[in-house]
């Protein structure tokens, strides 16, 4: 009797061992994996609605672009790269400003197509004379793995307002389509202001308040020399695009729009290249917390931008803001009459 219930203990023991043991060995490959996913958001936020279902455009290429990626990190060879089909390539679109107008929201939600494949970092090689002079393979060894039908984009926004950047890239491919996504002037200027502003302050920096550096103490009247202002007046830049490549190259989004309703933007910029249409309202859900859209790639996967999105914009005295944009109104209308797209800016 003694012996049974001896054995008996033995073998609870063992069991319960065993589940311990492989409850962490699980946590240890569970952390590991985690490591590698994409940042993911509340589950919550990820449960499939009733109402959409056979809209889900599933990345089925995701997979063997990740590993392909992961063979390049680990030094694998030619041959296995070659196996996956993967090159790397030239981007045939470049989102090229305005900085505070949306255009990492835009490179985001464009990843969303599995047509589309994106550079993680801004390259800014045609803005960067020591970037630009290391030549394309440079410029090509940036650009993310792709497969061969698939399209890269990348964005930098400095590119706008840089005097050297269209010829460069007319030199590079005359024929690259270009997109240029604008918030109306005053809020981009605002917008502009508070990222420089959070930037001395995490420095322990003092910042001129916004009145002060938008109106000029002689004059009493708008400082273009304010380079916030200067980057809000569109047409100054675009003229001289204009100058190498057409307006049928240019594709223009509205900024303010992709906040509110991104999805009517995305789907004319997939217009605009050529590609399926294969984003839904299934990848866009709006976040409350954060104050704007994240993006679900499949029914496992979802992803919100970086925190520093939707930063909260000083208040502006109102006959400030009133003075801005009745300073920017002229160039707003000659910047309709450019792009043959009107905007409900003041």
């Amino acid at each position: 009797m003694l012996f049974s219930q001896q054995q008996w203990l033995r073998q609870r023991f063992f069991v319960l061992g065993s589940l311990v043991l492989g409850s962490l060995f699980f946590l240890v490959v569970r952390e590991g994996t985690l490591d590698r996913l994409p940042l993911i958001c509340p589950i919550k936020d990820r449960l499939r609605p009733a109402d959409v279902s056979g809209q889900i455009p599933l990345h089925t290429l995701q997979h063997k672009q990740a590993l392909g990626l992961k063979l390049h990190r680990r030094n694998s060879t030619k041959e296995q790269l070659r196996t996956l089909r993967l090159i790397k390539q030239l981007p045939r679109a470049i989102i090229i400003g305005v900085r505070k107008g949306g255009t990492r929201a835009l490179l985001e939600m464009l990843s969303l197509h599995p047509a589309v494949v994106k550079a993680s970092q801004e390259v800014h090689f045609f803005d960067n004379d020591k970037n630009y002079a290391c030549g394309v393979d440079w410029y090509l060894k940036k650009m993310p793995f792709s497969f061969p039908h698939q399209i890269s984009i990348e964005k930098s926004p400095a590119y706008f307002i840089t005097e050297e950047v269209p010829e460069r890239i007319f030199k590079m491919n005359p024929s690259i389509k270009l997109l240029l996504i604008v918030r109306e002037p005053t809020t981009r200027t605002v917008s502009d202001y508070t990222q420089v502003l959070e930037g001395k302050e995490h420095k322990n920096k003092t910042y001129n308040k916004f009145e002060e550096l938008v109106i000029d103490n002689n004059t009493c009247e708008v400082n273009t020399k304010y380079k916030a202002v200067r980057t809000s007046i569109y047409t100054k830049y675009l003229e001289h695009w204009l100058k190498f490549f057409p307006t049928e190259q240019f594709h223009i989004v509205d900024g303010d729009r992709l906040i509110t309703d991104p999805l009517p933007e995305l789907k004319l910029v997939e217009q605009f290249l050529n590609l399926p249409s294969r984003i839904s309202q299934y990848n866009l859900y709006f976040n409350a917390t954060r104050g704007f859209f994240c993006l679900r790639f499949n029914f496992m996967f979802s992803k919100c931008l970086a925190g520093s999105k939707g930063r909260i914009h000083p208040d502006v005295n109102p006959s400030i803001k009133e003075k801005l944009q009745r300073f920017f109104h002229p160039f707003n209308q000659k910047f309709y009459q450019i792009t043959g797209r009107t905007f409900n800016w003041p």
